[in-house]
């Protein structure tokens, strides 16, 4: 299969929430964990307040916010919007980046100690159909640390599912290293990658979060629900990698943001 979405009724591959039961080995053969009751429910409307302030002035988009559906020389259509380093503005997101407990599980998957590359957020709104999918692609590919031990601890701030766009994945397929991109079609932001096994979905309730490698072959299909599909990421390091080709002294280690 050549795109980021699975048949209806694809089944969804298990997966360990339980450091003690296995979570690490899991993260090295699938590329993937999911992680339950990150967020409390009152953390989760915290931070969808955080993520409507950060995406939208009024009617408009933001400062500093992306449409990744963009085709140049067209009317912005903002049915795929990201933003980053809100935790900079934000103290709900501040709160977040400072966990001791995320980044010392992803130490855990990645076997030391890590920096924190970032945070962002995805926006899909409601109504824009087709045009809010997100393309099959490996992170890694727009970010270039080498060597590429990096996750991302997604985290849902509404119900994720099948209808409004969930993440899928290409499981396993961080083994597999650089993988070729192409534009979709002329004028794209995006690049995306191609691949004849078939992308597994996880849908996730909303405070639960989804933690990837950063070569994993991921995309998200449309939202195609009448609200948005809204999420919160931290992206963590190890401390070892270098971002195209420079050394990531720049970059705070976990550990010293931690409360």
């Amino acid at each position: 299969m050549t795109s980021s979405q699975s048949p209806a009724g694809a089944a969804e591959r298990p997966t360990t929430t339980d450091p003690a039961a296995g979570e690490p080995e899991v993260f090295r053969r699938d590329g993937v964990v999911r992680w339950d009751h990150v967020l409390t429910p009152e953390q989760v409307k915290e931070l969808q307040g955080s993520v409507e302030r950060a995406f939208f002035d009024g009617d408009r988009p933001a400062e500093g916010v992306r449409d990744l559906s963009e085709r140049r020389g067209r009317p912005l259509d903002l049915a795929l919007l990201q933003k980053v380093n809100l935790w900079q503005s934000d103290p709900a997101c501040e709160a977040q980046v400072r966990r001791s407990d995320l980044y010392r599980r992803v130490e855990r998957l990645l076997g030391g100690p890590v920096r924190l590359f970032r945070d962002h957020s995805f926006y899909k709104p409601a109504g824009k159909g087709d045009r809010s999918r997100l393309v099959l692609h490996q992170d890694n590919r727009y970010w270039h640390l080498d060597p590429a031990e990096a996750v991302t601890v997604w985290m849902a701030l509404d119900d994720a599912t099948l209808d409004n766009g969930c993440v899928r994945y290409v499981l396993g397929s961080h083994h597999w290293g650089r993988v070729a991109h192409t534009r979709p079609e002329e004028g794209s932001v995006l690049v995306e990658a191609h691949s004849e096994q078939e992308t597994v979905a996880y849908p996730v309730p909303a405070g639960s979060a989804l933690v990837h490698h950063a070569n994993i072959l991921h995309g998200s299909g449309p939202n195609l629900t009448d609200g948005p599909r809204r999420a919160y990421a931290l992206v963590f390091v190890r401390v070892d990698a270098t971002v195209r080709g420079e050394a990531m002294t720049g970059f705070p280690l976990a550990a010293d943001l931690a409360r």
